[in-house]
């Protein structure tokens, strides 16, 4: 046995989306699959956003005037990290195929909510990949 046998193969999670209450795939106009293909969390460019989130956090929470995070905030970052871990999309929304920025993948977690618990289940299964 080899201890990297139990590690990722990939530093990416290709997350296809499925109704949220018939668990059908969902299709573009042109019949692919919608996907979502974010920063795996063992990747570098994963943690690379959660030491800047953490840091801006401790940040905060240092020094004169030092106050609390609010549940505002902690909502606020927690959108900021899954979309600065986005690398790629294949989606519609509002009728077109958007090209993938920071503000448009804040926008479409925000509005379509239900995206973030598929995105959390898949990537729970890509860490839970050792457990029998």
């Amino acid at each position: 046995m080899d201890l990297l046998d139990l590690t990722p193969k990939s530093e990416v999670i290709v997350v296809t989306l499925k109704h949220p209450a018939t668990d059908e795939v969902l299709k573009n106009e042109d019949k692919s699959d919608m996907t979502i293909t974010l920063f795996a969390p063992h990747s570098k460019e994963y943690k690379k956003v959660l030491h800047e989130m953490t840091n801006k956090r401790l940040k905060k929470m240092q020094g004169k005037g030092a106050k609390d995070i609010t549940a505002e905030e902690i909502e606020e970052i927690s959108l900021d990290s899954l979309a600065k871990t986005t690398k790629e999309w294949n989606i519609t929304f509002s009728g077109e195929k958007p090209k993938l920025s920071l503000e448009k993948a804040r926008e479409v977690y925000e509005k379509v909510f239900w995206i973030k618990a598929q995105i959390e289940q898949a990537s729970e299964e890509i860490l839970g990949f050792m457990k029998a």
